[in-house]
Parts: C-alpha cells; structure tokens; sequence
C-alpha cells in the first residue's frame, strides 16, 4: 500500500518485435533457406534492428497487419511493392487475399486464437503466417495441421502458449522458423529500453508527467498543470464526506462538470478516493486508493459534463450508506483556492481548509449571534464565515460553514446544539490552507 508507481516502456520493445517481424517476413524473400533461415553465426542466435533496412527492393505482393485496433474486428492491409493501400476491412473478408500475415495486437479475450482452424481455411493457400506478438493469437494445433495439408506454406514464430516452449509438433517441421521470444532483444532495442526508462523516471521527478503507468492513470504535465487544483479539490470532497456522513459508506457518485470534463480527468476519482479513505487506512494515495475503495465493497459511478452553471467547472459528490446521503461540490477559485459551493441542498462559498464547523438550522434570526457568542466564550476565533439557505420549495432551512482557529470540543458543539431551531452541529477536519496532497507535491 506503498505509494509506488510502477511503469514500463513499450515502446523500445515493440520496435524491436516489429523489427523481428518484418526481418522474418524478408528472410524466404531473400532467398535464404527457410529450414536454415541464417540467424544462426558461430553457434549463437543474432538478431539485428531493420529499422533502415529497405524492404520493398523484395518482391512482396500483400502483407496483413493486424493491429491492436481491434474494436471492429478490422485489419490494415499493406501492399508494399509500388502499389496503393487496400481499405480496411473485416479481417475474415480479407482473408483470402493475404500472403503473409503478421500480428501486433496483445493477447486478450477477444485475440485469444484470432487465425485458427476457421481462418486458416479462408486464408490463401500457401499464405505464410507469422507472430512475435504474444503466444496464442495464433492456434498452434491449427498452425500443424494447415501445415500438413498445405493450407499454409510457412510458419515463423518467436511467442508460444507456454513460455519458454521447449517441446512442440512445429519443431522440425518444414517451412517453419521457431525462435525462443527474441522479438525485443535486438542491441538497439535493448540499449533504447534503459535510455527510455531514465526518461520516464526524469520526466517525473521534473514535470511530475506519468507515461506508461502500470498501477495508475498516464499523466502528462499539461494535464496535470490544468487539473491541479481540482485534483486538491476532489481530494478535500473526499475528507470532508466521509467526516460529515460519519459512518460506514456503501457507495459514491463522482461528477465532474464543466470545462475540465473536457480534460483527462479520471485522476479526480483517485484523488477523491484517497481523500476519502485517509482517516481509515494507513498508506492511502492515488496509486492505491480506488482498489482500496473496491476491496472495501464500496460501489463507485463516476460520471461526466461539460455542461456547467454558475461556475466554469465543479467536482460534485455523494456517499451513500447505513440509510443516509451526504453531497458537497467544490470549485476553484483564481488560480488555487479551493471553495466548497454546495452542501447536500444548501448553496454556499466557503473555504475548504482547516478547522470548520458546520450546522444546520431554521431559517430564522439570532442563530449566527448565537453561536458567534458561544465560541467567544470558548476563546474560539471564527476566521471566515459562509452561509446558504436551502432553496427547495417549501424549506425554511439554513446552513452556516465556519472556518475557525482551533477545533472545539464536544461540550461545545453541545451547547451549540441547546439553541432552539438548531438541527445539527459537526467539526470537520481539513488540510491546512495551501497544503497539497504529500503525492501531488
């Protein structure tokens, strides 16, 4: 529950694979035995980068790329020699025209055995079939048997279903290139991966930008220059909920409105989550904060607006549970100040930071002097006062937010609580003012 933040770098990597790839795909092209493709020099295995190589001097009629974007089921087909792109279209219609065939997608539920028994029925016979993407994309009984029937006229892989494949029918069998997952390891590919994680580590600890988190949303410095003070915000919504309903909460409603809907905004809902959680667990922040919040049953819906009303842009939230909903809103004011503009159905403008005491009355006169007199006599300085009625029709309700000095104590918000037409009296707690979050910085 450390605040860790875990990153990789694809990037280096992925140029490597392809790299693996269209070496393969050029290797029977160049007329290089396929049973002894020549990667094989003084007994050990190269593999070198072909980011300059140049490939269309080969004489490649169609080659498919399945990329990840996947969300229809669709392929890019390149024709490499002098020729116009195909479109796009469904990879099962474009089956037929496919001669050699190369994926780079990850393996999911939905590219788990893409090209198995089914496809490599429709794909054109003696198409060549190559993967150094992730094993089982491709299903390698089908592999074998498309092979045997000479559906298929070559197979060349560098990832299997089990890692590392130490025993499998397409060794040794004609026509196919088998390698132990080098995609990546080219000099090159190596060398760039170390030189790209110092980048992410110094990219952080300067800018504060996130690429390629593992554990928690990408940031960039952009984002987080627009979002910081509503990341405060949503951080302080989050203490002061889970103060003011008091107990044991079963569900939340984040709403993020206006102007800053439009941004990446879902680092408000870790911030929110954190917030909410930090009186009740140790280690709580935005890298842990929302698996905490789900390991604790509490249901969450974050929603979205870039609709607004009085202000350009609002966090809002509710928690619900034990039979009572508690919501406030907040908003930033100038360039960061955060200020508290609704209570449950009480509008209001109120700082959101130290000591404050919130109470609930009718409607009437002689409650603020009331109250003013009874922390004056516990020595008790009010230094900023908000208060709101609530506006539904038919209330005769008020609210009154007093930012103090110092905390009161128990007898206090009792004798608070003797003024007739009194409803409710609660200290909340918040971080000082100008504090950011110790993971914000």
């Amino acid at each position: 529950a450390f605040d860790s933040r875990v990153t990789f770098e694809p990037a280096s990597g992925s140029e490597g694979t392809s790299d693996s790839a269209v070496g393969t795909l050029t290797l029977p092209l160049a007329g290089t035995n396929e049973e002894k493709p020549g990667w094989v020099v003084d007994g050990q295995q190269r593999s070198a980068a072909l980011r300059d190589a140049a490939i269309d001097r080969f004489p490649v009629p169609v080659v498919g790329f399945i990329t990840d974007d996947l969300a229809e089921q669709r392929a890019q087909f390149i024709l490499v020699n002098n020729t116009k792109p195909l479109p796009k279209g469904l990879i099962h219609e474009l089956l037929p025209s496919i001669d050699y065939l190369t994926v780079h997608t990850p393996l999911t539920d939905e590219t788990k055995g893409l090209i198995s028994k089914e496809q490599i029925a429709k794909i054109k016979p003696g198409a060549r079939l190559i993967n150094c993407a992730r094993g089982g994309i491709y299903d390698e009984a089908a592999l074998v048997e498309g092979l045997r029937s000479g559906q298929l006229g070559g197979v060349a892989l560098d990832v299997f279903v089990t890692e590392p494949c130490t025993d499998s029918p397409l060794f040794g069998m004609p026509s196919v290139l088998c390698t132990p997952h080098l995609g990546a390891s080219t000099e090159e590919a190596q060398v760039q991966v170390a030189v790209e994680a110092v980048e992410l580590l110094i990219n952080y600890l300067t800018t504060g930008e996130i690429r390629h988190a593992v554990n928690m949303i990408a940031l960039d410095p952009e984002t987080l220059k627009n979002l910081r003070g509503y990341v405060n915000v949503a951080y302080r919504l989050g203490i002061l909920l889970a103060q003011w309903h008091g107990g044991a909460i079963e569900s939340v409603n984040l709403e993020v409105q206006g102007e800053i809907s439009r941004e990446d905004h879902r680092i408000l809902k870790s911030a929110f989550c954190a917030g909410l959680l930090r009186h009740v667990a140790d280690n709580v922040n935005i890298v842990n904060a929302e698996s905490i919040v789900a390991d604790r049953g509490i249901k969450m819906v974050t929603q979205s607006t870039p609709e607004h009303g009085a202000f350009a842009s609002v966090v809002s939230a509710s928690v619900t549970g034990e039979g009572l909903t508690r919501a406030a809103a907040g908003t930033v004011f100038g360039k960061n100040m955060p200020r508290l503009v609704q209570l449950d159905h009480y509008y209001t403008d109120a700082y959101m930071d130290g000591d404050i005491l919130i109470f609930t009355h009718r409607d009437i006169p002689g409650v603020i002097g009331y109250v003013g007199n009874v922390l004056a006599k516990d020595n008790i300085n009010i230094a900023q006062m908000a208060v709101g009625r609530n506006d539904a029709p038919g209330a005769k309700s008020a609210i009154g937010v007093l930012n103090l000095d110092a905390a009161v104590s128990a007898a206090t918000i009792a004798k608070v609580l003797e003024f007739d037409g009194m409803e409710s009296a609660q200290m909340i707690s918040l971080p000082p003012k100008d504090q950011m979050p110790e993971w914000l910085g």
